[in-house]
């Protein structure tokens, strides 16, 4: 058990849950998918070559100067692996084609979560990503993880929209 975490998806948060006056208790394999997804990973120094394909640029400016936000959690500097997923930068994607985006989704999502099989939470995971048929401005994405000596997958669905995807 692990305190229960609601995903909002209009406001793009998640959060604790609340059940009479106290903190509600959820699976802890749902919180930590979404902390996985949902919490801002620190960017590379440099994109890889996936990144410029769908118009995501290097911070500017040298680390730490003003113009250099790499995203992340400060309790990154003292950990060995960073947690969350860089989806975050996809706010800064430019839409070209039906695949780049999707694509990119799919290898930041996979990153994310791939402490779960390294650990040994998760015996595989697959992730796949889609535009969605009724907004232009989201990608739809599901997280199917299966865990050691599960025969079958759960699967998570999950949105995410950008004010500014072109």
């Amino acid at each position: 058990m692990d305190i229960a975490i609601t995903w909002d998806s209009f406001a793009e948060r998640g959060d604790w849950s609340i059940a009479e006056s106290d903190l509600a208790l959820g699976d802890a394999l749902d919180s930590a998918v979404l902390v996985s997804i949902f919490s801002d990973r620190i960017a590379p120094d440099q994109p890889t070559s996936s990144d410029t394909a769908v118009g995501i640029s290097a911070p500017a400016g040298p680390i730490g100067s003003s113009g250099a936000d790499r995203g992340g959690w400060w309790g990154d500097a003292f950990m060995a692996r960073p947690i969350g997923s860089r989806l975050w930068q996809m706010r800064r994607a430019v839409k070209s084609g039906a695949t780049a985006i999707p694509a990119e989704i799919k290898i930041i999502l996979t990153e994310a979560l791939q402490w779960l099989v390294d650990d040994g939470v998760a015996a595989a995971i697959t992730v796949d990503a889609w535009w969605s048929v009724v907004s232009r401005q989201t990608v739809e994405f599901s997280v199917a993880l299966t865990e050691p000596g599960v025969s079958g997958a759960r699967v998570f669905r999950f949105s995410w929209a950008w004010g500014e995807l072109q």
